[in-house]
């Protein structure tokens, strides 16, 4: 996709969606054009040239879209990535959630990489490059009222990042699947959803494998000790007030969050 709109408009734009995520509160949708991934990207880094001095630098990826029903849903035939910001990335508990909109929660598995990635990359590549495993729950928020996102609003949108929850355990990944890894997500002490890591594009190796090439598109690379959130194993479960969430995994443990 091409960009469709100039330096002026993104810079507005940039400007507008940073000052809705500070504030907690969203933009109307019929106030945004219509964007192009493309666009989306150049807006998503204005945003992130804003919240850096707020959250620390940038440490990793958030990667979404990697169902092939909300790509379809969204016209898009592959995913899309976000930033994650240092002072995002918290350990398991109570979520202060104050400052987000119409937050929900995905349950993911993460990886820290321990060499950088380049493409041609393969997904056995990836595991090579893959130095630990971290269970997950990413908080996802949309700074578009009513999440009325537009492929292109979603990418602009940090791809709908808020808080990275991450669990005490670290695996080493050559001792699992990946592909295999089971997940079952309770909200409030019951089961609402369960998935498997082939549920994102076959495998989250194979996420990590398209990260590093859409990066290199953009001129960027994933390095070493960068974190990517991998995708959601399930759909959005819903995060209200008094919510705790449990995401327990079949080899990875368990990580909870609940919001106050």
């Amino acid at each position: 996709m091409t960009r469709t709109i100039d330096d002026a408009t993104v810079d507005e734009l940039g400007a507008r969606l940073y000052d809705a995520y500070r504030r907690g509160t969203p933009l109307d949708p019929a106030t945004l054009p219509d964007l192009t991934v493309t666009d989306g990207y150049a807006i998503q880094d204005a945003v992130t040239d804003r919240r850096v001095d707020d959250e620390g630098a940038v440490v990793g990826y958030k990667v979404g879209f990697t169902s092939a029903a909300i790509r379809s849903e969204l016209g898009v035939d592959e995913p899309a990535y976000g930033r994650v910001l240092a002072d995002t990335v918290r350990p398991e508990g109570r979520v202060d959630a104050g400052d987000l909109i119409d937050p929900r929660i995905e349950p993911e598995i993460a990886v820290k990489l321990s060499a950088p990635l380049d493409p041609p990359a393969t997904a056995v590549d990836a595991l090579a490059a893959i130095g630990a495993v971290v269970p997950v729950i990413e908080v996802v928020d949309s700074r578009v009222e009513g999440w009325e996102v537009t492929a292109g609003s979603a990418v602009a949108d940090d791809a709908l990042g808020a808080r990275v929850i991450h669990g005490s355990r670290i695996t080493d990944p050559s001792a699992l699947d990946l592909a295999l890894e089971g997940a079952e997500v309770r909200r409030n002490g019951e089961r609402v959803a369960t998935g498997v890591g082939a549920d994102v594009l076959g495998s989250p190796a194979r996420v990590v494998a398209w990260l590093a090439a859409a990066l290199a598109d953009r001129g960027e690379r994933l390095g070493a000790g960068d974190l990517v959130s991998t995708g959601s194993l399930t759909e959005l479960i819903p995060f209200e007030p008094g919510d705790t969430i449990e995401v327990r995994f079949a080899s990875l443990g368990s990580v909870t969050a609940s919001r106050a």
